[in-house]
């Protein structure tokens, strides 16, 4: 504000200076000039008034010298100097000089000159010869009683005394024009603080505006436009805030979707450094955001094959698309985007990398491939059985009842296993669509668990295995109590199909204050380490021969494991091969 208010004070000042110069200028000249006349004017009334004292009063010109006396006493009541001068231009009486006689002929002076010529009155300014002053003289005639011109009489004054008049004059409109400049500057002052503080106020909020302080607002006194600017100050800034306050919350919901994205997403500016990444980015990379922001992409990702499809989008400035493996951090296929965009400068050009973990969707378009080939074998052998053993029996075989008993024997055995397989695969699709309707109610693990121990007691017996329930805690789970007895007896099933003769199967219960724990282990053959990840696949078997001849169709543990999953519970495998394997389901105490 204070710049404004001096620039303002300043420029008033300077208009002031100006135009007061030329007032001064021309104000003093035109006192002078005025100043000037009226002490001519008064001189020659002076010299009016004491010429009446002269004329007429002799009667002839060769008594001018007896006027010596009358000037004598004429002296006493005028300061200026008066002097008596002849026709023939001697000076007959002199008021400042007392020899006349040496002051020589006047006939040729300007003023004396002119009343020698006829004229009623002369004046003249110069130097003095006598004094060496300037001096204003104004000369009259004398004439005697006749009317005929007899003498001059003639009045001086030194021009320094009517200057000294015009000194005064100017330093009166000098201080006039100092008090004149002082007050000026005092009310251009106040009158500038007045304009320059509204303004200021205004320039303040702008310069808020731009520094992103978009609640700033003009609330100042203003005067006329001033206040209509301010008032559309405030407008502006009222409109930049709700643009911001937009902008901020799209680029909050545009945040929010990023970090949500299963997708990752990440920003690679125009020297190929990284500028946004996203959760989902960082997880495929193994890496946390801080590690990323600001580096090289070459040197984040990794991976060749997406290095290569960036450098070909910023070479050729078009959209790349290519399905990538990653070999680091772990394994995965990725169908990589890379699509160019313009940058913040004309000319640059940035790079969005976008980057869709397809591992799942291959590893489960191969386990539909495995699934589909695995069934049509599984169906391939029942089918066959009984195709071929019809096509015996329809050949002749029939009419020996031995081997037509025999023979139908075989295929009821084949369409069963046919039977359970079918019903298996469309059990599993079921549950895989969550198609199944599970009747939840608070059921006990315990007798779960012995109604099943009744299921299984025969099997058992015939191979001498031994079934413990060992009871830490007393556990009761929401749930479907035929599921979690299907669960249960598949489990339970097959850890006596696996075990030897004279083995031990043990379930034990047990529960945390947030969940409970059902753990079923064999003492039995056990499952070999790799292939522990496998063993919930779909048709899958550890040991082929052996399963199938026991009536499994290979599905079990899928069932299991997605009826688990159906309870919000999880299953996990744990085995040694030769010390037996031990299955852990843990469920919540409560369904959600």
């Amino acid at each position: 504000m204070k710049k404004i208010q001096t620039q303002v004070l300043t420029i008033f000042m300077l208009l002031f200076l100006v135009f007061g110069a030329f007032v001064v200028f021309f104000s003093t000249r035109l006192m002078q000039e005025y100043a000037n006349e009226n002490q001519k004017e008064d001189l020659i009334q002076q010299s009016n008034l004491v010429l009446s004292n002269f004329n007429r009063v002799i009667e002839e010109k060769e008594d001018f010298q007896d006027l010596k006396e009358q000037a004598l006493k004429v002296k006493e009541y005028t300061n200026q100097r008066i002097t008596l001068i002849d026709l023939t231009g001697t000076v007959i009486y002199d008021s400042k000089i007392e020899d006349s006689s040496r002051l020589g002929d006047h006939s040729s002076r300007e003023e004396i000159k002119a009343i020698l010529e006829g004229e009623s009155q002369g004046t003249a300014i110069r130097t003095s010869d006598s004094t060496k002053k300037t001096l204003y003289y104004v000369a009259q005639p004398i004439v005697d009683q006749s009317g005929k011109l007899v003498g001059v009489l003639r009045l001086a004054k030194p021009l320094a005394e009517m200057n000294q008049l015009n000194g005064q004059i100017i330093q009166s409109i000098a201080t006039f024009s100092l008090l004149a400049l002082v007050l000026t500057a005092g009310i251009t002052f106040l009158v500038a603080k007045y304009i320059a503080k509204p303004i200021e106020e205004v320039m303040n909020v702008a310069k808020k505006l731009s520094n992103k302080e978009y609640h700033a607002r003009f609330s100042g006194n203003g005067y006329g436009e001033v206040t209509k600017l301010g008032q559309t100050i405030n407008e502006l800034a009222e409109s930049l805030e709700d643009q911001m306050r937009e902008i901020a919350q799209n680029k909050e919901r545009i945040n929010e979707l990023i970090n949500h994205l299963v997708i990752g997403v990440m920003q690679l500016d125009d020297q190929g450094e990284i500028q946004i990444v996203n959760p989902a980015m960082c997880q495929i990379f193994g890496m946390e955001s801080n590690e990323l922001l600001g580096k090289s992409y070459v040197e984040a990702t990794k991976s060749y094959g997406l290095s290569h499809i960036i450098e070909k989008a910023y070479r050729k400035k078009e959209i790349q698309n290519k399905e990538i493996y990653f070999y680091f951090p772990t394994e995965r296929i990725v169908d990589a985007n890379v699509v160019p965009i313009a940058g913040k400068i004309k000319g640059e050009m940035n790079l969005i990398v976008l980057l869709y973990d397809i591992t799942e969707i291959r590893r489960l378009e191969k386990v539909r491939t495995d699934f589909v080939t695995n069934a049509s074998h599984e169906l391939r052998t029942p089918v066959t059985a009984l195709k071929g053993f019809s096509e015996t029996l329809l050949d002749g075989a029939m009419e020996d009842k031995g081997i037509l008993k025999q023979f139908l024997e075989i295929m009821l055995e084949e369409s069963t296993r046919l039977d359970l397989l079918v019903n298996d695969i469309l059990e599993l699709s079921k549950l895989e669509q969550k198609q199944v309707p599970i009747n939840y109610k608070t059921v006990g693990v315990k007798d779960a668990t012995l109604s099943v121990f009744k299921l299984v007691k025969q099997k058992a017996e015939q191979k001498n295995i031994t079934m413990n329930l060992i009871e830490q805690d007393n556990v009761e789970i929401e749930a479907d109590k035929d599921r979690l007895k299907q669960i249960l007896a598949n489990l339970i099933d097959n850890a006596i199909t696996y075990t030897r003769s004279g083995g031990t199967v043990n379930v034990i219960l047990k529960k945390t204050e947030e969940q409970a724990t059902i753990t079923i282990s064999d003492n039995g053959m056990g499952i070999p380490e790799d292939e522990l990840n496998r063993i919930f696949e779909r048709f899958y078997r550890v040991d082929k021969g052996r399963s199938r001849n026991s009536g499994g169709t290979g599905l079990g543990l899928s069932i299991v494991k997605y009826l688990v999953e159906n309870f919000n519970g999880t299953i996990a495998v744990n085995s040694k091969i030769g010390l037996g394997t031990t299955f852990t389901l843990t469920f919540p105490l409560r369904h959600f």
